[in-house]
């Protein structure tokens, strides 16, 4: 059972050792639910490029969803970690249960819209009137069961936040297997097609639910929930979007930016947003070391800050940074190299696959820069940094990115919808170097003085 004493191995053990505790799990995590998600549209693509379409569609819908609980998530496991790091166990306590409250709450909402604006949402993230069909019989059933979203999601970050990395690790990996065997079940067998694939995402996400509410409720980690803490506080919940706006801003804001490039691909046809739905996934995949490696960091750093431990903070920025960019530039060579290799394990259509091969060569060509803002914007949010947090969530998507999506799309056509990626990418990561430099020479300043100016600004 995980005890106070081990929580405070965050401000004493080896930040190597830390990193891998606390990142190999993330990482594994985040490697299955992308492996699943690649698995889920191998057995869509056999319907068919326009079923791939669809659910390239339906994929930023469902992430937007995930968005509100990665945010959730984020603000409260660095909530608890500071708060564990101060030995305030209490407030701790009582963000876990605002988690599962706010998720369930929006979890209701998100149903009730989805049955009464299903066809004007699917308009709005660029369904087109031949895949309309197929997009609503997804999204229709993943709207209903958005409240298990909320809290897998949430709650997983929450469990890393406790320093449970592993069980965190375990239960993702349970429901991605569920949900990989449930696929060709539903798909195949009962022959649901598309409505299948994500009936086996909404019933594999219940049971990883299950499996985290009674570590809470039983209390076998170091904190156990109870009714009062379900109770809407509004102070916690208000600290917990201090940090959890700005990741939660984004998560949405990728989203936000693949509906109105799909928005814009849909004057070519379903073949290129279907394109950039298979790309996008191999992003992610790419992209998901990366987020373990920052989600590992995060209690790391929330914790050190707390106990005032500025030298550790910058070790375990520099050696997750390291990890990152290495692992990230790994891939990205080899989907350049190699792009028809990847998509061909969606899709056998040699047209889908010329179109994305030459595609994903240009948008990974800034796959570093990529990295090193996720590490860098890790440290604002682990730190509480609220208002930096947020401009570095929105300044990659919205602020860059969408613009020069319009901008290149008007100026070169198709072409300028994939190169819009690489330029924003290295335009982001030199304003957000440019801030998280500023605030390592402020770690340079000695304990309580640093840390009191930072939270200043």
């Amino acid at each position: 059972m995980q005890t106070e004493n081990d929580t405070g191995q965050l401000g004493s053990d080896k930040i190597s050792r830390l990193l891998v505790r606390f990142s190999v799990p993330a990482i594994t995590g985040m490697l299955v639910m992308a492996t699943y998600n690649i698995v889920d549209t191998i057995f869509v693509g056999i319907l068919g490029s326009e079923a791939i379409a669809a659910l390239s569609i339906a994929f930023p819908f469902q992430m937007m969803l995930g968005a509100f609980a990665i945010g959730t998530g984020v603000g409260a496991a660095s909530l608890i970690s500071r708060s564990l790091g101060a030995g305030q166990k209490e407030i701790a306590r009582r963000t876990v249960g605002q988690v599962i409250t706010l998720s369930v709450i929006a979890g209701i909402i998100v149903a009730a819209a989805g049955f009464l604006f299903l066809r004007p949402l699917l308009a709005l993230f660029g369904a087109t009137p031949g895949i309309m069909g197929l997009t609503g019989e997804y999204v229709i059933v993943i709207t209903t069961g958005s409240m298990m979203f909320f809290l897998l999601m949430a709650l997983n970050n929450v469990v890393r936040g406790v320093g449970r990395p592993k069980l965190s690790m375990q239960i993702m990996i349970i429901s991605s297997v569920v949900n990989v065997v449930l696929d060709p079940i539903f798909i195949f067998t009962l022959g649901l097609g598309v409505q299948g694939a994500a009936l086996a995402t909404v019933l594999a996400k219940i049971i990883g639910v299950i499996i985290m509410l009674h570590f809470f409720i039983t209390g076998r980690g170091e904190i156990k929930i109870n009714w009062s803490s379900l109770i809407p506080h509004s102070y916690t919940i208000r600290q917990i979007y201090i940090i959890g706006l700005p990741a939660m801003i984004l998560q949405a804001s990728t989203n936000i930016s693949l509906m109105i490039a799909n928005n814009i691909l849909a004057a070519y046809g379903h073949l290129p947003i279907a394109a950039l739905g298979l790309i996008f996934r191999l992003i992610m995949f790419a992209l998901m070391p990366v987020i373990g490696v920052s989600q590992g960091l995060l209690p790391i750093i929330g914790y050190n800050y707390g106990a005032r431990k500025p030298g550790r903070i910058r070790e375990a920025i520099g050696k997750g940074l390291f990890i990152s960019i290495t692992v990230v530039t790994f891939l990205g060579v080899c989907y350049f190299t190699w792009p028809s290799l990847f998509l061909s394990i969606f899709s056998r259509e040699a047209e889908l696959i010329e179109l994305g091969s030459y595609a994903l060569r240009i948008m990974v060509i800034m796959f570093p820069t990529i990295a090193a803002q996720i590490t860098f914007t890790t440290y604002f949010q682990a730190a509480g940094r609220g208002w930096p947090s947020l401009f570095l969530s929105v300044l990659r998507e919205l602020l860059v990115f969408i613009p020069l999506l319009f901008i290149f799309s008007g100026a070169f056509g198709l072409n300028g919808v994939w190169i819009a990626r690489p330029a924003s990418d290295l335009i982001a990561f030199l304003f957000t170097f440019f801030l998280f430099r500023r605030e390592m020479k402020m770690l340079g300043l000695s304990g309580q003085q640093k840390l009191a100016r930072m939270e200043k600004n």
